[in-house]
């Protein structure tokens, strides 16, 4: 709900002329979402036996495979120039992790994954002023179920 508000923003800006938070320019073009189906069946089978290994492992290299998949095919019969991913904002993701499953499953589609690492050059700490600037709600797990038990096992231990 987040991106859809924050991406609303942004359009409105563009259609303005407006470009007073977002650093856009003249040259900025309207966004549009594209909502793929969730299907938990296919994630829990993606990252079957797994299950146990926390954040940052091979339980996440397991779900990175299976979303930059499915992006590479969207991008494909989009007929897109390329196709990326914004997960390397996180300092949680592994971005040579990402931009090589992404190489790899651009090749297997026949389109091309753009590299990126979005937490360099302060990437991170403009996402988190931007997050302020436009009252984004920050999740403070990756979104997994599986995540979110740690993240609240965590929040249990500080307490």
């Amino acid at each position: 709900q987040e991106e859809i508000r924050l991406i609303e923003a942004y359009n409105k800006q563009v259609k303005t002329g407006n470009f007073e938070n977002m650093n856009s320019t003249e040259n900025a073009r309207l966004i549009q979402i594209l909502k793929a189906p969730y299907d938990a069946s296919e994630f829990l089978e993606a990252v079957k036996g797994y299950e146990h290994l926390g954040e940052g492992s091979e339980r996440c290299k397991k779900c990175f495979e299976l979303r930059l998949k499915k992006s590479a095919q969207v991008a494909k019969e989009g007929s897109f120039d390329y196709f990326t991913t914004t997960l390397t904002i996180s300092p949680l993701k592994n971005a040579d992790w990402l931009n090589e499953i992404g190489r790899c499953e651009g090749e297997k589609e026949g389109i091309l994954f753009l590299p990126s690492d979005f937490k360099k050059k302060d990437g991170y700490k403009r996402s988190i002023q931007l997050s302020k600037d436009f009252d984004l709600y920050r999740q403070d797990f990756c979104g997994c179920g599986f995540s979110k038990a740690e993240m609240e096992e965590r929040r249990k231990a500080q307490e």
